[in-house]
């Protein structure tokens, strides 16, 4: 039985700081598809989805393929169990944090068929698996720390074109069957259909900036909460709350939703209109 267990510090210095939340969403993308995370694996294809946190996988690795069972702990814990193959046992996958942070934990204990237990090709062949799995390790790291990077490079462009009110940079920052629910109006869809739905909201207004209050970035789209301040036309001012949903489609924007209720930025222009009758 070949058994290891090695921590990696998930935030390193001068590198984009990840969250639980970050890494979580990472593991879980690449319990799905593992090729763009796994140096050496061909191929990676979910054959059977048993439930909501199960499902069974094919892989190719190191010319060898197999089948294994993958188990979801949200938030903490990926297991791996190998149901066929040359290879059998069991690799764990867990999100640790302490006094020294953030750490990704992975362990595995593993038997070569036709080995012997403590056999020099096991000894040896562990080895090998010991340094895949690191290289395995860091690889997926970086490549959660550039998901994190484009996400928010997409949101601060994306929001910095909103609170400038530049109508066209904002219609070409949606992909072509981007869709946007923008309070209680009816939905946009395409980028014509959100340029004139929103260009027509901003002519209402003096301005806007969004000041962000927290943000939940999952596999397909963020969560927002945002204290949005409003510019009336008279020069007045208010703030108020919305969530939003961003969900990414490659580096534009592919579906928004925003709830939000705008009235009270036309209570003054109500209220001066009732005075003056």
């Amino acid at each position: 039985m070949i058994k290891v267990s090695r921590r990696i510090p998930v935030n390193e210095p001068g590198q984009p700081t990840l969250t639980r939340s970050d890494v979580w969403q990472g593991l879980v993308m690449k319990a799905d598809n593992a090729l763009p995370f796994v140096p050496g694996m061909t191929h990676c294809v979910v054959l059977e989805r048993i439930g909501k946190n199960s499902f069974v996988r094919e892989i190719e690795f190191r010319g060898e393929r197999c089948r294994e069972r993958i188990t979801l702990s949200p938030e903490k814990q990926v297991k791996f169990e190998r149901l066929d193959g040359s290879v059998l046992g069991t690799i764990l996958n867990d999100i640790e944090e302490d006094a020294q942070g953030l750490g990704l934990r992975f362990s595995f204990e593993l038997s070569l068929a036709g080995e012997k237990d403590g056999s020099p090709a096991e000894v040896e062949y562990g080895k090998v698996v010991e340094k895949d799995y690191l290289r395995a390790v860091d690889a997926t790291l970086s490549a959660i720390r550039r998901l994190k990077t484009d996400r928010d490079t997409l949101l601060k462009r994306y929001y910095d074109t909103v609170d400038s009110m530049n109508l066209e940079a904002f219609k070409a920052m949606h992909s072509d069957k981007a869709r946007v629910f923008f309070a209680n109006f009816p939905a946009a869809e395409g980028p014509d259909q959100i340029a004139g739905a929103i260009g027509h909201f901003w002519s209402t207004i003096g301005g806007l900036k969004h000041h962000f209050v927290n943000r939940w970035d999952h596999q397909d789209e963020s969560v927002l909460e945002v204290a949005v301040e409003y510019t009336r036309k008279d020069g007045s001012k208010v703030t108020l709350p919305c969530v939003s949903i961003v969900k990414p489609d490659g580096d534009k924007v592919g579906e928004l939703r925003v709830f939000i209720d705008v009235a009270p930025i036309y209570a003054v222009d109500a209220a001066a209109s009732q005075a003056a009758e």
